[in-house]
């Protein structure tokens, strides 16, 4: 059976379930479960986290406001 049939039918009998001691125990079993699946950044992406994090630090962005404004100019000056 497919994952997305398994996890509709899954809903569909966790939502008719209203013991609150077995949805709690769901809830620690899921719970680890979606701990051990974050997201994992690739090489490249940390090195352009970094980066931007150093550009922030040094005052090397501009605000949306900013953004914005000349934004703006720029199409009223077109």
């Amino acid at each position: 059976m497919e994952a997305n049939k398994i996890k509709n039918i899954l809903i569909q009998r966790i939502q008719a379930i209203n013991d609150e001691a077995f949805l709690n125990a769901l809830k620690v079993l899921t719970d680890a479960k979606v701990e051990n699946d974050k997201y994992k950044l690739s090489p490249f992406e940390q090195e352009k986290i970094k980066k931007a994090r150093e550009q922030h630090a040094n005052g090397e962005t501009f605000s949306q406001e900013e953004v914005q404004r000349d934004v703006d100019s720029w199409l009223k000056s077109a």
